[in-house]
């Protein structure tokens, strides 16, 4: 059997132009990978497949999710696959791991008590021996400005990002390499220049 024919869908140029027809989403993938890939590495480009793997709409789920990002042995974030009709719209959510103690010396704060503080979040603690049972799922939701806002607030300091990735990096290389995107994932990586690029512009 040739290589082209062992691609996994998901890591197949046809999945990442398929999700590229949807541009106004494929811009906010692109973003949320993005911020957790520049949260995780001093240079994600050279991570590439080697620390982190990045599926385009795979089949977890019954294809509901529009990619899965994975640090090492563990997904770190995914988010749903673009609607089919508008009835769908207000369910276009996202689920980003986190660090729990990182997170709680970040905001003082219980895992626990996040919630009432962040009432458009929601906040799952996971006992992963992947994670050393440090990690905590933050779900939000992508089309909701006050979520997205909570969001931005609550990751302001970027540091339980980078705790959980800095535990998974130490595992070596996770199983997924045959899902990799390298289409999306240079997408992702070009995002990545535009807003470095756009910030130096802005420092002159």
């Amino acid at each position: 059997m040739s290589k082209e024919h062992m691609t996994n869908p998901s890591a197949s140029e046809e999945s990442f132009r398929k999700l590229e027809s949807n541009p106004d989403f494929l811009d906010l993938y692109l973003d949320l990978v993005a911020l957790y890939l520049d949260a995780a590495f001093d240079d994600p480009a050279a991570a590439e497949v080697e620390r982190w793997t990045l599926s385009c709409l795979p089949a977890t789920n019954g294809g509901a999710r529009a990619f899965t990002l994975n640090i090492g042995p563990m997904e770190v974030l995914y988010a749903a696959a673009p609607p089919e009709t508008e009835d769908e719209l207000a369910r276009m959510w996202a689920r980003v791991y986190v660090s729990t103690s990182a997170l709680e010396d970040c905001t003082q704060l219980p895992v626990a008590g996040l919630s009432e503080k962040y009432p458009a979040l929601t906040f799952e603690p996971c006992r992963l021996a992947s994670a050393d049972g440090d990690a905590t799922v933050i779900g939000l939701w992508i089309l909701d400005d006050e979520s997205i806002e909570q969001f931005t607030t609550l990751l302001d300091d970027l540091r339980p990002i980078r705790a959980l990735a800095d535990r998974l990096e130490a595992r070596g290389k996770g199983p997924y390499e045959q899902y990799h995107n390298r289409w999306f994932a240079q997408a992702v990586l070009e995002r990545l220049q535009e807003v470095a690029d756009a910030a130096l512009d802005n420092e002159n």
